[in-house]
C-alpha cells in the first residue's frame, strides 16, 4: 500500500549509533518524512544521521539527555514551528528501532479513512490471526496489567498505550504536546487524557517485533512508573 499524501514522524534517538538503521528509513514511501531527534547521545547517533539529512531526513540535537518525553515534544513542536512542514496535515512519533515497520505507515491512514472523524491513531500491538507480534511474555503480561491499572484509575479503554507509534493530526499536535509531561516514559498516558474530547482511535498493526538494547527495563522501573501514574491522576482529577 501506498501513500497519496505526506506524513512526518519523530524519532526520538538516545545512544542509538549500535542499533540505527538508515538505509530502512530511506527505502520507506517518499512521502514520509523523519524529524530526528538526537536525545544528548553520548555515541555516535548524530554522526550516522547528519549525512543523510535532506529534504525528508532533519535532524534536531539536543544539548543534553531530557528522556523520550521530553526529545518527543521538542521534535512535535519543532515539526509545528517549521514552515516546511506546513503543508503536511500528520505527523507523529516512531521509535528508532522500528519495532514497528515504516510499512505500516500507509495502512494507519487507510484505517483512519474507515471513520469519520479521527483525531489521533495510536498503534496497538494486539495478539491475532493474520499479525505477526514479537514479544516476550513478560513483557505482554506487564503491558496487560498497564491497561487494567489505567482502566481503574482513569477509565482509559486503551488495549495498548505504549506502542510508540502514533499519529496525530496537525490541529491537536499543540494541545497534545505543547506543555511538558510530567513522566519521561509513560507520556502516552497523559496524552490520551489531554485528548479525552477528541477522537482517538487504535489500530492494531501487523507487525511488531521486539528489537534488543530497549531503553526502558520495566521491572528496573516499576517504582518509577506507579509514582508517575499517582502524580498524574493527582493532576488530571481537576480535568
Amino acid at each position: 500500500m501506498q501513500l497519496h499524501e505526506k506524513v512526518c514522524l519523530v524519532v526520538p534517538c538516545y545512544n542509538e549509533a549500535a542499533r540505527l538503521k538508515i538505509p530502512d528509513f530511506l527505502k520507506s514511501d517518499p512521502h514520509i518524512f523523519f524529524i530526528f531527534v538526537d536525545d544528548g547521545s553520548g555515541d555516535k547517533t548524530s554522526q550516522i544521521i547528519q549525512p543523510h539529512c535532506n529534504g525528508r531526513l532533519h535532524l534536531l540535537k539536543l544539548e543534553k539527555n531530557v528522556g523520550k518525553a521530553e526529545a518527543v515534544r521538542k521534535g512535535m513542536l519543532y515539526f509545528l514551528e517549521n514552515d516546511f512542514f506546513s503543508g503536511i496535515e500528520w505527523a507523529g512519533f516512531w521509535d528508532a528501532d522500528l519495532a514497528t515497520p515504516l510499512s505500516e505507515v500507509p495502512t494507519f491512514l487507510h484505517y483512519i479513512s474507515l471513520y469519520k472523524k479521527v483525531d489521533a491513531i495510536w498503534g496497538s500491538r494486539v495478539f491475532r490471526l493474520g499479525s505477526k507480534i514479537v514479544r516476550s511474555q513478560k513483557r505482554h503480561i506487564c503491558g496487560r496489567f498497564f491497561a487494567t491499572a489505567l482502566f481503574l484509575l482513569f477509565r482509559i479503554g486503551s488495549y495498548d498505550t505504549q506502542c510508540g507509534a502514533k499519529l496525530f493530526r496537525r490541529a491537536v499536535i499543540h494541545k497534545s504536546f505543547g506543555a511538558p509531561f510530567i513522566s519521561r516514559w509513560i507520556f502516552d498516558v497523559e496524552i490520551l487524557l489531554l485528548l479525552k474530547d477528541h477522537e482517538v482511535i487504535e489500530y492494531p498493526v501487523s507487525s511488531w517485533e521486539d528489537v534488543a538494547g530497549s531503553k526502558l527495563k520495566i521491572t528496573h522501573q516499576i517504582f518509577r512508573i506507579l509514582t508517575d501514574l499517582w502524580k498524574i491522576r493527582k493532576k488530571f482529577k481537576q480535568y
